[in-house]
């Protein structure tokens, strides 16, 4: 499966322990900054395919889903809730030297199971 970069953001958007929801090339995309660090993750958690941005919270080098509380690492996207989830989709994320952030995701169209569920309101 082959994956091109897409510019999404100024770095300054990005603050740290706050994550922004994109779509990428239809991919749902959620972006953060942790202790310095950029991370790149699909906005759909494993468990109920609710979605982590804006609303999710980053502590500790996880994220934890606003629906459930579900946490996940977010250098390896393993979950770290007690529960068996499956892992998080990570993107590789990149700065540029003029300040802009980069993420690749798929080539290929995302598929059901990658697309998040919206809560109703």
């Amino acid at each position: 499966m082959s994956e091109t970069y897409h510019r999404i953001a100024k770095s300054e958007d990005i603050e740290e322990r706050v994550a922004l929801p994109f779509i990428v090339n239809g991919w749902p995309v959620a972006i953060c900054r942790d202790k310095g660090k950029l991370y790149a993750f699909i906005n759909r958690c494993s468990h109920a395919a609710a979605e982590f941005a804006p609303d999710c919270r980053i502590r500790s080098g996880s994220v934890m889903c606003p629906l459930h509380s579900a946490r996940f690492k977010l250098e390896t996207g393993e979950n770290i809730g007690g529960a068996n989830y499956k892992p998080l989709k990570l993107f590789p994320v990149r700065e540029t030297e003029d300040g802009w952030i980069e993420v690749a995701v798929p080539d290929e169209e995302p598929g059901m199971e990658h697309l998040p569920v919206r809560r109703l309101t």
